[in-house]
């Protein structure tokens, strides 16, 4: 085990055990909260517009909590967890959230990084994840059911000092199937990614009088996946990856893991709250050496469980892009992620 890998898995337990000993905070929404300790309910008034009945802290996921209005000067539309299942067609939110510190997930955002060895570049991420059909409850904050979605990506890499040369790119393309509860959930489905060399550094190569060797990285792979919340905010994950059709290099395993505190209740107006994650990914190509990403920063979740983030993110060993799964790089910096 590489040092990087040692260092995540013993913050990944620290982060763990820091989260368990916290106690989860009360959200407020405008003071319009109310709880009932008798039926440990929680009704929070969203942007004055709807409202929608949340679990205790420690909650039970065979218990159907009722609804009941809150009282407001405002005139506000009354929505409930709905213990019914239905079908659904474009679902308000998902079951199996992206992991948060997986730079290999479809979204929209952006770190700008740097490196000793590389300088400074700009790693991008251009996509994101929608759902499709479900059949469950109607739930944004607590979604249950079975579920279809749809992701796709390009994950670009800019060479800020060369200027903005586009150094390499993956694509994304795949069809995760979700199923879950408020406690755990699972994922499976199928993805392709395939890896390209960006035009502008076989330029500059040839220029140099090197030659550009693109790898022809392509993997079509189905994975399964794990997840379950010690409390609301705080999430263990695991995951593993088969690839059924192979590029030059590629290897059909990959596994994944992590931690991440991040509340899922829409944040009061412009405050924020804070988030932390870590992600450890382990490649069969490289003798199941890998790599460790660690996020932390200030969060913003809306109404129907739009996620923006702002923070810094370290990340060392294997690269990410699939171009250069050959080297290992070690990079600091800030990012904006956005997930919708």
């Amino acid at each position: 085990m590489t040092r990087d890998l040692f260092l995540g898995c013993l913050l990944l337990f620290f982060l763990t055990g820091s989260l368990l000993c916290a106690d989860e905070p009360v959200s407020q929404y405008e003071n319009r909260n109310q709880w009932n300790p008798n039926n440990i309910q929680y009704n929070v008034q969203f942007l004055g517009q709807t409202t929608e009945t949340l679990p205790p802290l420690w909650f039970d996921s065979h218990t159907e909590l009722p609804s009941r209005r809150v009282s407001s000067d405002r005139v506000a539309m009354q929505t409930w967890e709905n213990p019914s299942w239905t079908w659904q067609l474009f679902p308000a939110s998902l079951i199996y959230p992206s992991y948060l510190s997986g730079v290999n997930e479809s979204r929209f955002g952006g770190v700008w990084n740097y490196d000793e060895d590389i300088g400074w570049i700009w790693d991008i991420t251009l996509g994101g994840r929608a759902p499709l059909l479900r059949y469950g409850n109607r739930s944004v904050l607590f979604p249950e059911g079975l579920q279809l979605d749809l992701e796709g990506s390009a994950h670009i890499r800019l060479d800020l000092e060369n200027r903005m040369d586009m150094d390499a790119q993956d694509f994304r393309f795949g069809f995760p199937i979700s199923y879950g509860n408020k406690i755990w959930q699972v994922r499976t489905g199928y993805y392709h990614v395939s890896s390209h060399m960006g035009d502008e550094r076989i330029l500059r190569l040839q220029q140099q009088g090197i030659d550009p060797k693109r790898l022809n990285y392509v993997r079509e792979a189905f994975l399964f996946g794990f997840s379950y919340r010690l409390r609301p905010s705080i999430k263990l994950y695991a995951e593993a990856d088969y690839a059924f059709w192979l590029g030059e290099r590629t290897r059909p395993w990959h596994f994944q893991f992590g931690a991440e505190y991040s509340s899922l209740y829409p944040t009061n107006e412009f405050w924020g709250k804070p988030f932390a994650a870590v992600n450890v990914m382990l490649l069969q190509e490289r003798q199941y050496d890998g790599n460790i990403t660690i996020q932390a920063g200030w969060q913003w979740r809306g109404a129907h469980n739009q996620l923006f983030r702002i923070g810094i993110q370290y990340f060392g060993g294997i690269s990410e892009q699939y171009e250069h799964i050959a080297n290992r790089e070690h990079k600091i910096g800030i990012g904006l992620w956005y997930d919708f």
